[in-house]
């Protein structure tokens, strides 16, 4: 009893022991990652196409998110339509449809421009791109092509609930109606048998 006493003591010892070394190795590999995943500037190319103007300022990318929240949709389509196919436009597209009260097929067209566009890309800034917003743009999309899916199914079965109680109806009317022949005839043979 005392030796598998002692054996317990020696592995619960060893567990504490070995938290203890995890614990501290688990801030040195957040402060490696957090390094490694973003550098002291922001580009989104390391050599940007022709006219691709603020490259690397983020505060102007920034800026045009900030500034298309506050706008309500009406608007950023206006903005839209004025956009050319160029890299920029794509981006601010992106950028411009991001917001929730955008339409599914808006958002839909932006996400596409902005996947032709993604590999040119630095991957840092894809990636940045992909946390900040991608993820989540696409799985609002998602959200609203199921919806619309389940939207088409609903309306599918309501219509054929609908059918199907005229078809009751009918078949109701019919029993109604055989019901009363039945019963005519009932009275019929009744008279005559009197």
């Amino acid at each position: 009893m005392r030796v598998s006493c002692f054996f317990i003591a020696v592995f619960f010892l060893a567990g504490c022991e070995s938290l203890i070394d995890a614990k501290e190795k688990v801030p040195e590999a957040l402060e490696t990652h957090t390094k490694t995943a973003l550098d002291s500037t922001f580009c989104l190319y390391e050599k940007p196409p022709e006219n691709f103007l603020y490259n690397c300022d983020v505060n102007h990318w920034i800026g045009l998110w900030v500034n298309a929240s506050a706008q309500p949709w009406s608007q950023r389509k206006q903005t839209l339509d004025a956009l050319t196919n160029s890299d920029y436009d794509r981006l601010h597209a992106y950028i411009l449809t991001l917001m929730d009260d955008t339409p599914y097929q808006d958002r839909l067209r932006a996400q596409l421009a902005f996947n032709e566009l993604s590999p040119r890309l630095i991957p840092q800034s894809r990636k940045i791109i992909d946390v900040i917003a991608g993820a989540q743009n696409n799985q609002l999309m998602q959200f609203e092509s199921a919806l619309v899916v389940l939207e088409k199914e609903n309306t599918s079965r309501g219509e054929k609930l609908i059918t199907l109680q005229s078809e009751i109806d009918s078949l109701r009317k019919k029993l109604e109606e055989l019901l009363q022949i039945e019963a005519t005839l009932m009275d019929k043979n009744r008279s005559t048998q009197q």
